[in-house]
């Protein structure tokens, strides 16, 4: 059987699969995450806290176990991406993890962008030169910790510092390492550019396993607390966007996935082809399933976060009347323009430092006028890294979106805003624990030698599927434009 370790942004789970991947009922465990945020910038994590949380599902799971069950042959790992800790000679901790999230290095980031070419770094890397990368963090720990700097001896991701204190040594999948920033698309190594211009060290990183590594041996106080898990090899881990991207099904460039938890992401698979890579717009980004498929795409700071503001903020009613009335008002019928950043930018346009507008009040704008007018500022944007990825040759012209996320899947309203401004049909995905199924998916064919998960079953006839609406199109691409004037208007005035 497969044991699946997911260290995601809002729990740390565990999880038990059969050698098909499928679900074992009951077996999985979960603790909850809380970043550490401040004013300053700040969300990090203890790393310390965050290992223990590793135990805490470990033990669970191990419990919950029969001594007569199948054993457990295979580890593998998911992690939110991208992250810093810093470790010193012995492999303990010399900082907090800092998550993706953590804003602090953006004027380090801002540096690096007047000492490099961005969008020749993106092409090289498939990152662009954000405080959500690493060579932003770590020049920042440089300019502010430079004792800190001078003693680490890794700069590791959270997986690795898991991977470290279970096996006693360090794997960097490709796909973890590929949302570092680090990580040269041809080469698929750590970038020599980026090596020599942060001044480290090729081993002051973990090294990038093959997709046929594993890490073998739990340490003996893990081997001896966890009989059961004592034999498993460890898989190299995967970033959580490409794992749900596989347990999802949108393996080729038929199908995009599209996710609205907190935040929003739009992504699709493609194979790597020999020679040039992908040559990528300045809208997206390029990371890693594994060492011969990139997940192409773009995210967004603005989903379900701008939803739950205007939740607390606009006294909205209860949710099946909130999404009766948001669902009963014509397409940009309300008179206004949303601009829906209200944590900044990432993609398609990356203005970090731009915030939400709302253009276009009246005496008469409701709550729920609003509501609808944010929902559809946000379908916009996503629409905008759909059209890049359909442009660009990285996804098909007639493919179809798979929707998941808690705030997506909780609104027919919003699935329908977003296939008629798309006008792409949009399916809503099956699968609710579609992180831990693609690493179950991906470690069982590891095993089995085989390439299957990149072919993808037909999409159920009972899901929830979403046509787009040619009249609504019209109306919304309008509209989108008009955003667009107001957008091109704000990031001018802000320099």
């Amino acid at each position: 059987m497969i044991l699946v370790l997911d260290l995601g942004s809002s729990s740390t789970r565990a999880s038990l699969y059969d050698e098909q991947a499928q679900a074992v009922p009951d077996a999985w465990a979960r603790v909850p995450v809380e970043f550490v945020v401040g004013e300053d910038g700040r969300c990090e994590d203890d790393p310390r806290t965050a290992f223990e949380r590793v135990v805490a599902v470990l033990d669970a799971l191990h419990a919950k176990i029969p001594d007569s069950a199948p054993p457990i042959t295979n580890i593998g790992i998911s992690a939110y991406a991208s992250s810093l800790v810093c470790l010193d000679d012995r492999g303990a901790p010399l900082t907090p993890v800092y998550t993706y999230a953590d804003t602090r290095c953006a004027e380090d980031a801002r540096r690096l962008r007047a000492q490099h070419d961005e969008l020749e770094a993106l092409q090289r890397t498939g990152c662009r030169i954000r405080a959500n990368y690493l060579p932003a963090k770590i020049a920042w720990v440089a300019r502010t910790q430079p004792d800190v700097f001078r003693a680490t001896r890794w700069f590791a991701s959270l997986s690795d510092f898991v991977c470290l204190r279970l096996f006693g040594r360090m794997q960097a999948g490709v796909s973890v390492a590929s949302w570092t920033g680090l990580l040269n698309r041809r080469t698929s190594d750590w970038d020599e550019t980026w090596l020599d211009a942060l001044g480290i060290a090729r081993a002051e990183l973990s090294p990038i396993a093959r997709d046929t590594d594993r890490l073998e041996g739990l340490r003996p106080e893990w081997a001896a607390r966890w009989p059961k898990f004592a034999a498993a090899r460890c898989h190299p881990p995967i970033g959580d966007g490409a794992a749900a991207n596989v347990g999802s099904e949108c393996v080729d460039p038929s199908r995009i996935a599209v996710t609205i938890g907190s935040t929003a992401a739009v992504r699709v698979v493609r194979h790597r082809a020999s020679g040039e890579p992908y040559h990528l717009p300045p809208s997206l980004w390029a990371y890693r399933v594994d060492h011969a498929h990139e997940l192409i795409g773009g995210a967004t700071t603005e989903g379900g976060n701008v939803f739950a503001w205007a939740r607390r903020v606009l006294r909205l009613p209860d949710e099946d009347e909130l999404e009766a009335r948001v669902a009963a008002m014509p397409p940009d019928a309300h008179g206004l323009t949303a601009l829906p950043t209200l944590a900044g930018e990432r993609s398609p346009g990356y203005a970090e430092d731009i915030r939400g507008t709302l253009h276009g009040l009246s005496l008469d704008t409701d709550p729920i006028e609003i509501t609808r007018a944010l929902m559809e500022g946000i379908a916009y944007r996503l629409a905008h890294i759909c059209d890049a990825l359909r442009a660009s040759g990285a996804a098909s012209a007639d493919a179809v979106l798979v929707g998941s996320g808690g705030a997506l899947q909780a609104s027919p309203a919003w699935r329908q805003i977003i296939a008629d401004v798309t006008g792409l049909p949009l399916h809503v995905a099956s699968e609710p624990e579609a992180t831990s199924k693609g690493v179950a998916v991906l470690v069982s064919c590891q095993v089995a030698g085989s390439d299957k998960w990149r072919h993808h079953t037909l999409l159920p006839g009972n899901l929830a599927t979403h046509q787009p609406i040619h009249s609504h199109y019209a109306i919304y691409r309008a509209a989108m434009a008009r955003q667009e004037e107001l957008y091109a208007k704000l990031v001018r005035s802000d320099g």
